[in-house]
């Protein structure tokens, strides 16, 4: 059923999952996409969706949104090191410009994607709807057209690079084509946070950490990253998955964190670091090897604790661990 959940992903839906947390049904999963349930659906009675994540008479409720896809129109120096730093904090990357000799594997190594086609027909062949758009073309011709093809998607995120003479230039042109002034108003820019950033590499630090700053500041859903999303769908021995439950005190991630802990220890993304996220590996590691199939408990850390391991403060972390087959 984590392979549902995955696939639906992968086709640019948002399923449901429920995964049961006390009782007799604690480690029962139930996935919701669209009209179609895996699992038990006696799960899913029990959530109101429109408050999720929650928890309610045993049963974690869940809808998974796609991993952040960012899509760089324009392959110049910015973009560069956009995508990288990108790629290093979690998004997907996709590399518009069909200029060649700028957009290509040697200079953009980690992008996921790099398509050279005019801008136009490369963003209509984008169907995603966490997108985090930035544009940083080379003239105010392509940032017209990127942004008016833009602003006719779904998306989580649009900036666009520019002195605020060029973006006045762009916006009173869109503004007499018909886009409101509140449209426009969601565009960030000029992009990115105001750090004073003058380099190619501290503006792509700029724009990466407005896009997490958006993506954080609205609880959507839980992510599925693509580490984890990539080990689902591939992984071929039992493994365990390791949810984060509930959170109190300055644990760093919320309800729906997962991870996923291989029997040699190997830990596939994250639910927060630090001694609780160890512990639970340890727990998995053990599980995987006397055959316990789930488990429930609470990781407790006190601000003397915490300071003896060499962390700020404490926290506490209430998971549950479930053993799957590959």
């Amino acid at each position: 059923m984590y392979k549902q959940v995955v696939a639906a992903i992968k086709n640019g839906r948002s399923p449901y999952l429920f995964t049961g947390i006390e009782g007799e049904k604690m480690g029962m999963i139930a996935v919701r996409d669209g009209e179609a349930v895996y699992g038990d659906e006696s799960l899913i009675q029990t959530v109101n969706e429109t408050t999720l994540p929650c928890v309610r008479d045993g049963v974690l409720g869940e809808r998974i949104i796609t991993p952040p896809h960012l899509i760089l129109c324009g392959a110049g120096h910015v973009s560069v090191f956009t995508a990288k730093i990108a790629k290093m904090v979690g998004f997907r990357v996709t590399v518009i410009d069909e200029r060649t000799d700028f957009a290509n594997a040697d200079r953009f190594p980690d992008a996921d994607t790099i398509l050279n086609l005019p801008f136009a027909e490369a963003l209509n062949r984008i169907r995603e709807p966490n997108a985090y758009y930035v544009i940083v073309t080379r003239g105010h011709k392509d940032d017209n057209l990127c942004l008016r093809t833009i602003l006719q998607k779904p998306y989580t995120y649009c900036g666009m690079i520019g002195s605020r003479s060029k973006i006045k230039v762009v916006f009173d042109d869109l503004i007499t084509q018909g886009y409101s002034e509140d449209k426009l108003k969601t565009v960030h820019s000029p992009i990115g946070l105001s750090i004073g950033a003058v380099t190619p590499e501290e503006i792509a630090v700029c724009i990466v950490g407005e896009m997490i700053q958006v993506k954080n500041a609205e609880k959507r859903g839980s992510e599925w990253d693509q580490a984890l999303c990539d080990a689902v769908e591939n992984i071929g021995e039992p493994y365990a998955m390791v949810t984060l439950i509930e959170k109190k005190g300055s644990a760093p991630r919320s309800a729906g964190a997962r991870m996923i802990v291989k029997r040699d220890g190997t830990i596939i993304s994250s639910i927060g670091g630090g001694f609780g996220e160890y512990e639970a590996s340890q727990y998995a590691v053990g599980m995987l090897t006397n055959g316990s199939r789930v488990k429930r408990y609470i990781c407790r850390m006190n601000n003397r604790e915490a300071a003896d391991a060499g962390m700020v403060c404490g926290g506490e972390i209430d998971i549950l661990i479930q053993i799957t087959e590959a």
